[in-house]
């Protein structure tokens, strides 16, 4: 089985993914779940969003999981209860710093209402890191160790000294692989910390970069090195077994 924690769907600069597209895909490179998110939501574009996860949840059923981006002014226009209300079983919260580094600073408080809401939904937050202004894991300490019964899932794994830090010093951080180098996510690997590595690709945010690659053999290939780099109980568990766990309600692991 593998689960693939991190996707994407919707409009992203000047191209589009329909929902289409991604069931398309993932069944392509043989995967049973897929959580994913929308990139529509940065263009304001708040019906559209809903249309897709409808979409994609009429197309692939219970194989895609919806993940909730929020953005700062949900908080006030009153999107975010439009969500909430919608219908849709959202499984995880996500926020991306990058876009907006100071409203989403732990001490913010935008990020302690994310934080409560998580907690609240019982879901975990997914935070985009990276080496940018307001994006290192670092940042996100406070707010973590403020908030013991939420799981934060640091996105990206960047830069991949201070995840590993972060999943060390505390228990409900976890790291996904989205878009990182094969070296840091083996680095993660060998650092005993597989059983909180979750398998994510950024599909389709390559195609950004590289108008010629082959998504197909770029994903085919990422999963082979996996497999050819560490134990097979440390690519079950960074390919499923944490998805199973994570989001166990939303899983069969005997599909």
């Amino acid at each position: 089985m593998i689960c693939d924690s991190h996707t994407h769907c919707g409009h992203y600069y000047d191209t589009y993914t329909s929902p289409q597209e991604v069931v398309n895909f993932m069944e392509q490179v043989g995967v049973d779940y897929f959580a994913v998110s929308s990139t529509t939501i940065c263009a304001g574009l708040y019906d559209k969003v809903l249309s897709e996860f409808r979409e994609l949840k009429s197309l692939a059923h219970n194989k895609v999981l919806p993940v909730l981006w929020i953005l700062p002014q949900m908080f006030e226009d009153g999107t975010l209860d439009t969500y909430l209300d919608s219908g849709i079983p959202w499984v995880c919260l996500k926020i991306h710093p990058q876009l907006h580094p100071q409203t989403w600073k732990s001490s913010n408080p935008s990020f302690q209402k994310v934080a409560l809401l998580a907690n609240k939904m019982q879901l975990p937050l997914l935070i985009h890191t990276g080496e940018h202004d307001g994006c290192y894991p670092l940042e996100f300490e406070k707010g973590v160790r403020e908030n013991p019964k939420v799981t934060f899932i640091l996105a990206h794994s960047r830069p991949v000294e201070q995840t590993i830090n972060m999943i060390k010093r505390y228990p409900n951080v976890w790291a996904d692989t989205a878009f990182s180098p094969m070296e840091d996510i083996l680095r993660m690997g060998n650092s005993n910390l597989s059983d909180r590595i979750l398998w994510g690709t950024d599909y389709p945010i390559q195609r950004h970069f590289d108008r010629n690659i082959d998504l197909v053999e770029y994903y085919r290939t990422r999963l082979e090195v996996l497999r050819n780099s560490i134990s097979k109980t440390a690519f079950e568990a960074i390919t499923n077994k944490n998805f199973q766990r994570l989001f166990s309600s939303y899983v069969c692991s005997e599909c």
